[in-house]
């Protein structure tokens, strides 16, 4: 037999609503009858009848065979107004929707939406037995998501998982989904946020597991640098210089932004070749910044460097852009010099350069194989590092998918899980999208979270963001959104419910009433709109859409190491 989905009906159901209120009131009926009965039983009058069945209990009763005695008449009384009470409360439930402590005004539509069953491959034996099966389950359970609403039961996505998340400022990003991702596995994290919370609520317990680096370029957390990294130790060829090149250029641009056809393509190849060079010659990664903004300056000649490394064609060909005319030269340069801008930053330069080599230099390989926590943190606007912080992040996920292939497998021994929290401001990898669902099978799980479609769009472009969208096995839709052109779409892919319609029609010889069926939307776009604190919904893979409950960490085992870490890094801020 065919199992009927949760929001379909077969047919309407006429006077539902009357046969159910007539139902209940005959229950309440049989209720109180039972009470009368059971308490008659105290009464010796009543014991001393031929036969205890109802009718005969019942006919004592009434006709004065057996009179009430004080001991029938209380237990009477006091089951009859536990009834009443137990009828009252149901009441009341029903009249507010089933809404009690915990829940919101939305929770009634999961019955349209995904049911236990349908999720079975979501919870904990399910997800500790995918574990096995990808010998992962040394990393934890699997990746934590949240709780179904209408089973209360947490939900766990599998370590070959990438999942994309949106959700607005105030909607629980953080303290319900980022920091519980960070904490529940234990492998090697890599984190990334615009402010403290998330480096200061888990560094503690992460540091009980291996090294906590933390990268703060611009200062926003006041972490010194006490390690650096070199993003040319990422440059091995004219490819991978080509990559490093890309991602200072988007990270200084935006993806929908006007570029000149000629004079952008140009400026990104001539950088390219400057990384090359300084990689190649073992230069810190300061004098490319200085061979931009001083081309004519020949003594330190990059293109003669690339012909001494055996690069002859690129050294030829920076040559060629070197003895352009002035005022090409200066439409390529000119396009090259606002990418290069953190370079220029002496705060950017304590992280990326070490004179002295006095500091550990961030080995992205070792980190990938380590337990280690790397937390990445920029964000957008004046002194910008996200180029930096989009290179590190784009260095270690490259070495974990480097490692993964040259595994038994293809996939890492221990999965890395990547935290991308505030994706857009602080790790513009155009890349990204074209390579996000190859990751999961190689046991890299991403989560990458954006505040708003839009914001995904301006760092990624509509196509971009679309290819995130779709390679993602769990897309998930918080509260706080606000976007004409996107919720619809949501709304759509939510699906439509069975809504039963009832009309009533008077004549002259009477009335009638009749039920019909209409579609109509689980969730509408104002639904979506102002969607609750701590509600999300699910579209996951080959899944009916799911109503999430998101927990608080404060409500896991660790919480009690959460707030202590969190009371030691702020304190530890506050006296800086």
């Amino acid at each position: 037999m065919t199992q009927r989905e949760s929001n379909r009906r077969a047919q309407p159901l006429p006077y539902e609503t009357g046969w159910i209120l007539l139902a209940c009131l005959l229950l309440l009926l049989f209720l109180i009858g039972a009470a009368v009965y059971v308490s008659a039983l105290l009464n010796p009058n009543i014991r001393t009848l031929p036969t205890l069945n109802p009718v005969s209990v019942f006919g004592a009763l009434t006709d004065g065979t057996a009179p009430a005695v004080p001991a029938q008449v209380t237990l009477m009384i006091v089951l009859i107004v536990l009834i009443l009470a137990a009828a009252a409360a149901a009441a009341v439930a029903a009249l507010r929707g089933g809404r009690g402590r915990g829940r919101s005004r939305v929770d009634y539509k999961s019955r349209y939406m995904a049911s236990e069953r349908d999720l079975h491959r979501f919870f904990r034996d399910a997800a500790l037995k995918d574990a096995q099966r990808l010998h992962s389950e040394q990393a934890g359970v699997g990746v934590t998501l949240a709780k179904h609403q209408a089973s209360n039961r947490r939900m766990y996505a599998s370590w070959e998982w990438v999942q994309i998340w949106l959700m607005g400022p105030r909607a629980g990003k953080t303290s319900c989904v980022c920091i519980p991702q960070v904490l529940e596995t234990s492998g090697p994290v890599l984190a990334t946020s615009n402010k403290r919370d998330i480096v200061d609520f888990t560094r503690g317990p992460r540091s009980e597991l291996g090294v906590a680096w933390v990268h703060d370029v611009q200062g926003i957390i006041g972490e010194p640098p006490s390690w650096w990294w070199n993003p040319l130790s990422f440059v091995k060829d004219y490819e991978t210089a080509e990559k490093l090149a890309d991602v200072f250029q988007s990270s200084a641009e935006s993806a929908n932004a006007k570029q000149d056809a000629y004079f952008s393509a140009a400026a990104k190849e001539t950088l390219s070749r400057l990384f090359l060079a300084a990689a190649l010659d073992n230069r810190p990664i300061t004098d490319v910044f200085h061979w931009a903004n001083n081309p004519d300056d020949r003594a330190d000649d990059p293109a003669r460097i690339l012909v001494e490394h055996g690069e002859q064609q690129h050294g030829k060909a920076l040559g060629q852009t070197q003895n352009l005319t002035e005022k090409q030269r200066d439409g390529v340069y000119g396009s090259m010099r606002p990418w290069l801008t953190p370079l220029g930053n002496h705060k950017t330069l304590a992280w990326i350069t070490d004179p002295s080599m006095s500091r550990p230099h961030f080995d992205p390989r070792k980190f990938v194989q380590s337990t280690d926590t790397l937390y990445l943190v920029s964000r957008e606007g004046g002194g910008s590092a996200r180029a930096i912080t989009a290179a590190l992040t784009m260095a270690t996920l490259t070495a974990a998918q480097e490692i993964a292939s040259r595994s038994p497998g293809g996939r890492l021994k221990t999965p890395l899980t990547a935290v991308l929290d505030e994706a857009a401001n602080v790790c513009r990898w155009r890349e990204l999208p074209d390579i996000y669902s190859f990751f999961g099978s190689m046991g890299i799980i991403i989560s990458t979270f954006f505040q708003s479609w839009q914001q995904g769009v301006e760092a990624f472009g509509e196509t971009g963001m679309g290819k995130l969208w779709s390679a993602a096995n769990v897309r998930v839709v918080g509260s706080g959104l606000s976007e004409d052109k996107y919720l619809p779409f949501v709304s759509q892919s939510i699906g439509d419910y069975d809504a039963i319609k009832r009309s009533r029609s008077n004549a002259r010889g009477g009335s009638s009433t009749s039920d019909s069926i209409q579609r109509e939307r689980i969730f509408d776009v104002a639904d979506l709109t102002a969607l609750p604190q701590a509600r999300a919904i699910m579209m996951a893979t080959q899944t009916p859409p799911a109503l999430l409950t998101l927990e608080h960490y404060s409500e896991r085992p660790y919480a009690d190491k959460v707030a202590a870490s969190r009371d030691f890094y702020e304190s530890r801020a506050v006296a800086a």
